[in-house]
């Protein structure tokens, strides 16, 4: 069916066999309009957008989605409704999709609604989220919420890694954004250890990796980690070969700040040497 064939997709998808797979899902989605069932659409667009979608625009995804989640609904598939918001969520908070106020009402939209449909899992993902659009507005002063994902919550042995790599991840964007390097650092570490190799969402971290560093080497003066950078780099021009809309631009601007931060410290190595 094309609900098994895109949920295939999104397991086998890779960085190096991401075009042959996108490919796939766009077959899967087509064969979807002739012969797939109006209640498979939500979970086609879910499937789709955690694999073979991350080489479309995460802007026109995070607009997808939303419609897919009100789709979802309206059918009476809650359970796949909310992994679209979820997605949608995420989308939307990389991408800058929309203004932070308006991203915030639309999350706040979502908790008020799984007060009636009780799920407490995507209630903790959503919570997640809020919780660093609120800082990134605000710091949480006046938008912050007294419900919040705890390490424990996420670190639950009986509910798997996935959790604990959302809340790694956010804990990496709120960190950097606050500019707390260090801290930013450990948590690259903690997120890079339990994430699946080669899926998408890891270079988003490698992206602010690469920001953080840099903005290390400029407060210590360490070029140690500059050859980490070089790898960075090298991996973010593998992906934005992938995934153009979305990750070019990271790649350039990772270039422009190495060399901003390095370009002339190698200059002056070479008028020594």
């Amino acid at each position: 069916t094309p609900l098994a064939l895109m949920q295939l997709t999104s397991i086998v998808i890779r960085i190096d066999n991401a075009a042959f797979v996108h490919r796939i899902a766009k077959n899967a989605l087509a064969l979807s309009e002739k012969f797939g069932s109006s209640g498979e659409k939500t979970e086609l667009c879910v499937n789709y957008y955690m694999g073979a979608g991350h080489l479309d625009s995460y802007q026109s995804g995070a607009n997808q989605l939303r419609k897919a989640f009100s789709s979802g609904l309206s059918s009476g598939n809650a359970n796949a409704a909310f992994y679209c918001a979820g997605h949608g969520t995420h989308f939307s908070t990389i991408s800058a999709e929309t203004d932070l106020p308006s991203l915030l009402l639309q999350i706040d939209y979502y908790l008020r609604l799984l007060e009636i449909y009780k799920s407490e899992m995507a209630k903790k993902f959503i919570l997640c989220y809020r919780e660093t659009v609120s800082t990134l507005i605000d710091r949480g002063q006046s938008t912050g919420i007294e419900a919040k994902l705890s390490y424990g919550d996420a670190s639950d042995p009986g509910i798997g890694n996935k959790l604990l790599e959302v809340f790694y991840f956010h804990q990496v964007f709120r960190n950097y954004w606050l500019g707390y390097s260090e801290r930013c650092h450990h948590y690259v570490q903690k997120f890079c250890a339990i994430s699946k190799p080669g899926h998408f969402f890891i270079y988003v971290i490698k992206f602010y990796h690469g920001l953080n560093s840099l903005d290390m080497i400029k407060k210590q003066a360490n070029y140690s980690k500059s050859k980490e950078v070089d790898e960075i780099i090298a991996s973010m021009k593998v992906v934005a070969s992938q995934s153009e809309s979305n990750f070019r631009n990271k790649l350039e601007l990772l270039e422009a700040e190495q060399y901003g931060v390095t370009g002339g410290h190698i200059v002056a190595v070479a008028f020594h040497a």
